[in-house]
């Protein structure tokens, strides 16, 4: 619900767009991205604690400091895609898309007819509570909604191609640490054979002309200059990461 161009369009540009996972559900964090200048947030409520009700508060937010907000659901579901959507996302991100089947099923769920099957409400909170013209809110959601899924698990690999293919699929996000564990590393995104399999994964992306970008996560800043290099166009941080180790820095430092 920002304004300006939807993240969604800005997805297919070249310019890199750098966010945050939200997992601490604190409107104010949100506020602090959007105002120090960066792209979008990802609300997390797979791993993180925000609710529906709270949900709204980190949206608005959004929507105050002018960042694009969207929401890693905890699953793929109707219900899950719905709730987030009505309550003014800007996307989903969707954790364990395993298949094209799975990728567009979400695709369904995330638009409205003729794109798929989201069931209609012109009183939500993203249809403005319907104030306005509700029936040009409706037709504007599939310009503003970006649909985003997760390939994080060794099934998937095999699928990337088809799954980039699914009409209405925006972006393919590699979660490397769950990629990691489900090939048999876990706790060590760093191993060749992982670091190969996201390689490969971002070439097929790359490959597909018109394609959904390629986005994935970063620790700092050199990393994220790296990935861009390599045709990154969506990198996320973390603020829980960035806190932790902000905290122990210091501490070690207070103590040196």
């Amino acid at each position: 619900m920002t304004g300006g161009t939807p993240f969604k369009a800005r997805l297919r540009g070249d310019t890199p767009l750098h966010g945050f996972f939200i997992g601490i559900p604190s409107p104010a964090t949100v506020e602090l991205a959007g105002y120090s200048g960066f792209d979008f947030v990802i609300i997390d409520t797979e791993h993180g604690a925000a609710g529906l009700e709270t949900l709204e508060h980190l949206l608005r937010a959004a929507a105050a400091s002018g960042i694009a907000a969207l929401v890693r659901v905890p699953r793929g579901n109707a219900d899950d895609i719905l709730h987030v959507l009505d309550a003014g996302a800007d996307g989903i991100l969707v954790p364990h898309v395993t298949g094209a089947v799975v990728a567009s099923r979400i695709a369904q769920h995330a638009y409205y007819p003729p794109l798929g099957r989201r069931g209609i409400s012109t009183l939500s909170r993203a249809a403005r509570h319907g104030a306005g013209d509700a029936a040009a809110v409706l037709r504007e959601q599939a310009a503003r909604t970006a649909v985003i899924v997760m390939i994080e698990d060794r099934e998937a690999l095999s699928e990337v191609g088809a799954i980039a293919r699914v009409e209405g699929i925006d972006a393919v996000f590699v979660g490397p640490n769950d990629l990691a564990a489900s090939m048999g590393h876990l706790g060590n995104a760093a191993h060749p054979e992982v670091t190969e399999a996201v390689a490969k994964i971002r070439q097929e992306l790359q490959a597909i002309p018109g394609g959904p970008a390629f986005a994935t996560i970063a620790r700092a800043a050199p990393q994220a200059r790296e990935l861009h290099a390599q045709g990154a166009r969506m990198i996320c941080f973390n603020t829980t990461y960035i806190l932790a180790n902000a905290l122990r820095t210091l501490r070690s430092d207070l103590h040196a």
